[in-house]
């Protein structure tokens, strides 16, 4: 009996061993100091560097820890105003918390990522950075970097004239900042979105914010001269002539101004109609600088320099607003298609991060049940004598576990297997249909070439048919990939492409007007629709009624030909229509 007791006691000593040394040791002794360092983070954040330089990186334990130092160290050195270009420090907290952290350490690691990117002058990449940090907004609790990750996004949306995302961002962050109490950043972001609802010309809006950032005058002396020169763009922009007038007489010398003041100045002078002085207020503006390459002096440059007479010069500044434009909306374009496939990426980690995680749980609670299950049987057998039925009586369930589990694996093979073959015959239909796109697309192609070579139409017209064959040779050249990835834009180019039939008409007819102005006008007294002269500008190209027929693809064809002959005053039985189309061009 003494030798049974003392094997239990074994037993359950070992097992609380096992337990204690499953709990414990995920933390080095550096962990609480990064506690002390967090907690200084938003009222001494020197103190908060202090105690983060001071720790001994070669004692810190694991990649959880290894990240919470990355990123608590690169959060003090921005709240110290040092800016940095390297990814040296973050580093370790991008690698881990993407995957593992919770939502506002992926807020924290992305809004500092992209702090990075901007100090790089990387624009591109720091907005992909801020908006996979917005795709946090619903689960984090950090207020104040969400703020703070909408500012500098407001920045970005700036300088690629985003005006509309620039007040709104602007708007969000102020009324965050007011939940916080904190009116230094409030009156700050209500300034900027002042400003920008005051380049979109939105009155209404502008004198909203104006009224607030006035209220706060009293309370927040910082940004005097902010509040001044957005006042001063105000009275410009909305104000009539006679204060503007009183505003430009009151300066007295123009050059001692700073950029902002003399944008607003040339503005005004625009409008006064004074646009000598305007050109010459605008030359003392670098065109290198910040403002010199804002979305309202881009604006403004090529207005001043018609109104000067300066058409050349004008043309040249009206093409480099608009590429800044283009190019802007294309690094849009490219962002939001990239962030996209990032978050697409994101998600699928964290579903296996998680079910890595599951499974980490379901093993630590396996080795549990099976430290108990071995102490239950190791009782049991002590005290009953039983060990042999209770061994064969698992054993008969653990088999009839695995049968079940056999039989549930084979219906799930069976249901994956139909899936996939109902995969492979939609994918074939999909193929078959776009087949078919293609041999209409390369008849239109075939008879549109047979009437380049055979017809006598003026330039404009083949101009028309030949740019109609250009596009469709561009899709045929295409190569068609396998991979659904490719397939599917290539046959949403096909059907666009399909739909561009109304464009290429609507050119002929265009085209037939210029070039044939009688007989267009001839087919106008006669009551003709658009659609009815789109319809015999294809007869007047050289196509015949069947092929017609096939290329517009309309149910009510013969139902058109048939009003257009009751119209020009011909009867059924009367002459091919095609035929006195043509006739009627050449006599026209």
């Amino acid at each position: 009996m003494i030798k049974r007791i003392s094997r239990l006691t074994v037993l359950m000593m070992l097992s609380y061993v096992l337990m204690t040394l499953i709990s414990c040791g995920r933390h080095s002794e550096a962990w609480n100091e990064l506690n002390q360092a967090e907690q200084l983070m938003g009222t001494k954040p020197d103190s908060a560097l202090t105690i983060i330089e001071r720790i001994d990186t070669s004692v810190i334990k694991g990649e959880e820890e290894a990240a919470r130092y990355a990123l608590l160290k690169s959060m003090a050195l921005d709240k110290n105003y040092i800016d940095t270009t390297s990814f040296e420090v973050l580093q370790p907290a991008i690698d881990y918390y993407l995957e593992n952290g919770s939502a506002d350490e992926r807020l924290r690691t992305l809004y500092y990522q992209g702090r990075i990117f901007m100090n790089k002058s990387d624009f591109d990449m720091a907005m992909q950075s801020f908006l996979m940090a917005n795709d946090c907004k619903k689960e984090c609790r950090d207020t104040l970097t969400y703020a703070n990750m909408l500012v500098a996004q407001s920045i970005l949306n700036f300088f690629s004239y985003q005006m509309e995302d620039y007040v709104d961002n602007n708007l969000i962050a102020a009324d965050l900042y007011d939940k916080l109490n904190n009116d230094i950043y409030r009156q700050s972001s209500l300034i900027k979105a002042l400003d920008g609802s005051i380049v979109l010309g939105n009155r209404q809006l502008s004198d909203s914010i104006l009224t607030i950032v006035d209220s706060l005058a009293g309370y927040v002396p910082e940004f005097q001269e902010e509040r001044k020169l957005v006042r001063q763009t105000y009275l410009i922009t909305f104000e009539p002539e006679d204060i503007i007038k009183a505003l430009l007489d009151s300066v007295s010398d123009y050059s001692i101004m700073n950029d902002e003041s003399k944008l607003n100045i040339a503005i005004g002078c625009l409008k006064l109609n004074q646009f000598k002085k305007a050109d010459d207020i605008l030359q003392l503006i670098d065109s290198c600088s910040e403002v010199g390459r804002s979305h309202r002096y881009l604006q403004l440059r090529p207005e001043i320099l018609e109104a000067n007479g300066k058409y050349k010069e004008a043309l040249a500044a009206y093409k480099t607003y608009f590429n800044a434009i283009e190019r802007e909306n294309s690094k849009i374009y490219y962002q939001k298609t990239t962030v996209a496939q990032d978050l697409h990426e994101l998600k699928v980690c964290q579903i296996y991060t998680l079910q890595q995680k599951d499974k980490q749980i379901g093993l630590g609670l396996c080795v549990v049940l099976a430290l108990i299950i071995v102490i239950g049987i190791i009782y049991y057998q002590l005290r009953l004598g039983k060990k042999n039925n209770i061994i064969s009586e698992q054993e008969q369930s653990r088999l009839r576990l695995e049968n079940e589990n056999l039989q549930k694996q084979n219906s799930v093979l069976e249901l994956e297997k139909h899936n996939a073959q109902l995969k492979l015959d939609k994918k074939n239909l999909a193929e078959e249909n776009m087949r078919l796109k293609i041999s209409q697309l390369e008849s239109e192609g075939e008879h549109l070439k047979e009437l380049l070579s055979a017809a006598e139409l003026s330039k404009p017209i083949l101009d028309s048919i030949q740019e109609r064959i250009g596009i469709l040779n561009g899709l045929l050249a295409a190569k068609i990939s396998d991979n659904d990835t490719y397939s599917k834009p290539f046959d949403k180019w096909i059907n666009q492409i399909v739909e561009d039939r109304k464009s290429f008409m609507d050119s002929t007819r265009l085209a037939f007007r210029a070039s044939h102005p009688a007989f267009m006008k001839y087919l106008d007294d006669h009551g003709l629709t658009e659609s009815e002269l789109n319809y015999v500008c294809l007869y007047a190209i050289g196509l015949r009624g069947k092929e017609i027929g096939e290329y517009i693809q309309i149910k009510r064809h013969y139902h058109t030909s048939t009003d257009i002959r009751k119209k020009l005053g011909l009867n059924g039985d009367d002459t091919n229509l095609g035929l006195y189309i043509r006739n009627l061009m050449k006599k026209l």
